[in-house]
């Protein structure tokens, strides 16, 4: 539906000559064509497609909208711009991108001129095409629950007509997904296409840990693999369809880590055994990888100076155990997870001999956590400390209408011997590289994403993007790996794949070169407008707010020397009686400030040399602070 969606619209914007306009309030040149399109932009539309998308009136979705996002008000002049804007970006996915039914179906709201308001739907139209927003959505299955309810507004076929379009807008990345390699593969296909893009993003963080020893070059500075993720999902949304993904990567690191947890078990017998004795039994420093996050600061530390330089990888099902157990150590969860991104020193010091003393040169890292929105937020509560930046989000799609499928997708034992394959294989490479191709994308797409937030004057998409950026292409370098470690089997099977890393170590740099073709390096732009979308959804909000808030330092902007009495000097002009003294004074600080206050300020700036009084009882600044 979305394609063919797609494919009408381009064909109806092209017969329209839709004009480009870069900015919502730029209006179009006043000549005779735009007129013309402006006044009779409904000539060629049948009057079913002018009234409604799919049964329901246009004038009801549009009212929706305003009650649901505008408090129920209508436009006025003063956001008339911004908001006609914001709904054409909107109704654009189910208008077919036609710019006539566009401009026939919104409304000029509060006097506003029909070529102005043309020229906002051409800005809105001008955007790339994107899935179907959130809020569009959701107005939809509202106005579809009421008419559930009212049972003659909507049919159960327009039921059906909106879950499928949905569905089919839902997977607007998945469609664009190249042949992915083994492992990558078979996890997808565990999930099935609605948690495709969600799987891709959870099993990037242990193909990380596993290459613990790769390194790509990212503007021209070797990273490791290291990485951090989030699954959203609502209650039963199939988030538990992860789980053996991550047990079927991680399952040699398991294997190992389980002998180690047996070792200290018996430690812990022989210790309550000998808790009289003198000599006590020592405890064994083992090299755990795969570490638990329902822990405390101390012990995590502790266990993460003892990986021998390599990759840690700690997953929960269920974000509330961190949100939990870290609860009032959140900051420190969330330094340690930034240090751990960056691959950064980190250290801890106590002064018992007792305590955890802890010096790690580069911290190793990666993590994945699944839950619900409402954990994450509990998770994430700083959005200015760069931790959000940090963390790869994905939104696995609502399921509340969708039938129970006949087979349900799950892991295969064949599918999880696959996936062992090549996580095997990825431990045995090592080395530094320079992925030419991969930095490009990288580039064209931060500059492509520059260009449209300046468009727009999107602040925070312009910011979010420059982490989005490296994230995308450590991970894109993780399935890049998997194809080399794909080819390696095909050609040598997985024992002669094995003892070919071992003898020649060079080898998968070569290999991973050629894996940098188009179709390859087009998934950069798909994962990366993925995490985009996704980070905007959850964070938007809550970034504007943070970062608006009086608490944030960056609010208190360049002047160097501070105080109320300053503001109220700057404010006033370079002559000023005692009444505009003190008005300023009382819009500074309140109108409880009194007369001898003011002339107390006054009295300080004449002796600091900062004012005169002049004969005719006026005042004159001297001096301006920087």
């Amino acid at each position: 539906v979305a394609k063919v969606n797609a494919e009408t619209s381009s064909a109806k914007v092209n017969a329209a000559g839709a004009a480009k306009v870069e900015e919502c309030g730029e209006v179009i040149s006043a000549n005779a064509e735009a007129d013309t399109l402006a006044s009779e932009a409904s000539v060629n539309l049948s009057e079913a497609e002018a009234e409604a998308y799919d049964g329901i009136p246009y004038s009801a979705i549009i009212a929706k909208w305003w009650q649901m996002y505008n408090d129920g008000k209508e436009p006025v002049k003063s956001n008339r711009n911004t908001l006609t804007y914001e709904l054409a970006l909107a109704l654009r996915h189910i208008a077919g991108y036609d710019r006539n039914l566009l401009n026939h179906i919104i409304p000029c709201y509060d006097g506003f001129d029909p070529v102005e308001k043309l020229s906002c739907i051409d800005s809105a139209l001008s955007r790339e095409k994107t899935k179907m927003p959130a809020k569009l959505i959701e107005v939809l299955s509202a106005l579809k629950a009421e008419g559930r309810g009212q049972g003659n507004l909507l049919s159960q076929e327009l039921d059906n007509e909106l879950d499928a379009e949905q569905m089919a807008d839902e997977a607007l990345y998945q469609i664009t997904l190249p042949k992915l390699p083994q492992g990558i593969k078979e996890s997808v296909k565990a999930v099935g296409p609605r948690l495709a893009m969600a799987a891709i993003v959870a099993i990037c963080p242990a193909i990380g840990a596993l290459a613990t020893g790769v390194k790509v070059a990212i503007h021209g500075i070797m990273s490791h693999l290291n990485l951090i993720s989030y699954i959203a999902g609502r209650a039963a949304s199939g988030k538990g369809s992860i789980d053996p993904l991550i047990a079927a990567w991680m399952s040699e690191i398991s294997a190992i880590d389980d002998v180690y947890n047996q070792q200290e078990e018996e430690w812990r017998i022989k210790k309550r055994d000998a808790k009289n004795k003198k000599e006590q039994p020592e405890e064994p420093r083992l090299p755990k990888r795969f570490l638990t996050l329902n822990n405390t600061v101390a012990n995590l530390a502790e266990s993460l100076s003892r990986t021998c330089g390599k990759h840690a990888f700690s997953f929960t099902p269920e974000a509330d155990t961190v949100a939990h157990r870290w609860r009032s150590n959140m900051s420190d969860f969330s330094v340690m997870l930034r240090q751990a991104y960056d691959g950064s020193r980190y250290d801890r010091e106590a002064r018992s001999a007792e305590s955890v003393n802890v010096h790690i040169k580069e911290l190793h890292w990666n993590v994945l956590m699944c839950g619900t929105p409402d954990a994450l937020f509990r998770v994430v509560t700083n959005y200015t400390d760069g931790f959000q930046t940090r963390l790869a989000v994905a939104r696995i799609s609502t399921n509340t209408f969708a039938p129970l499928e006949e087979k349900p997708y799950m892991l295969t034992p064949a599918g999880a011997d696959k996936i062992w394959q090549i996580a095997h294989l990825l431990q045995y490479m090592n080395g530094e590289v320079r992925l030419n191709k991969l930095e490009k994308a990288g580039r064209d797409w931060l500059e492509r994403t520059r260009i449209s937030s300046m468009k727009d004057g999107d602040v925070t998409r312009a910011e979010q993007r420059y982490r989005i950026c490296p994230t995308t292409q450590r991970m894109l370098t993780c399935i890049m790996l998997c194809r080399v470690a794909e080819n390696l089997i095909k050609e040598h099977t997985l024992s002669g794949a094995e003892k070919l890393l071992k003898q020649n170590p060079e080898i998968w740099r070569d290999m991973i070169q050629k894996t940098q073709t188009p179709a390859m390096l087009s998934l950069f732009d798909t994962i990366a407008d993925y995490l985009m979308d996704n980070a905007l959804y959850f964070f938007r909000n809550r970034i504007e707010n943070a970062y608006k808030s009086s608490d944030f330092v960056g609010n208190i902007g360049l002047r160097k020397k501070h105080g109320k009495n300053d503001t109220i000097f700057e404010r006033l002009d370079t002559y000023f009686t005692f009444q505009q003294a003190m008005q300023q004074a009382v819009a500074t600080k309140g109108s409880g400030i009194s007369s001898n206050t003011v002339s107390q300020i006054l009295k300080n700036w004449k002796k600091q040399g900062l004012a005169v009084l002049l004969d005719d009882g006026r005042y004159q600044k001297v001096a301006t602070t920087e």
